[in-house]
C-alpha cells in the first residue's frame, strides 16, 4: 500500500470484511451453545448484526465512502463496554 486513498479504502474494506467473518463465526459459536449457555442467542444476534454493519461498512468503502451513521452505530454498540467506563475514568484522573 502507497498511501493511496484507493489502497486506504481497500484496506479498510479487507479489515471490516475479516472483522464481519470473525462476528458471524462468532454468532454460530453461540448458536452452537444456546442450549447450554445462557444469553448465547442474544449474543448471536448481536454478532450478527455487528457483522452485517462490518459488511456494509466494507462496501461504503471499496466505494469511497464513509459507511453510514446507522451503520457506524450498530459497530459501536457492539463493542464490549465491561470496564469502559472505568477504564475512561481512571484515564482522565
Amino acid at each position: 500500500m502507497d498511501g493511496r486513498p484507493t489502497d486506504m479504502f481497500e484496506a479498510l474494506a479487507r479489515t471490516a470484511e475479516a472483522i464481519a467473518e470473525t462476528a458471524a463465526a462468532s454468532a454460530d459459536v453461540h448458536i452452537q451453545a444456546a442450549d447450554d449457555l445462557p444469553g448465547a442467542e442474544e449474543h448471536a444476534a448481536r454478532d450478527r448484526r455487528f457483522a452485517a454493519a462490518e459488511r456494509a461498512s466494507a462496501y461504503a468503502f471499496r466505494n469511497h465512502e464513509i459507511p453510514p451513521d446507522e451503520v457506524r452505530q450498530v459497530i459501536r454498540e457492539a463493542r464490549p463496554q465491561h470496564g469502559l467506563d472505568e477504564m475512561n475514568e481512571r484515564d482522565t484522573h
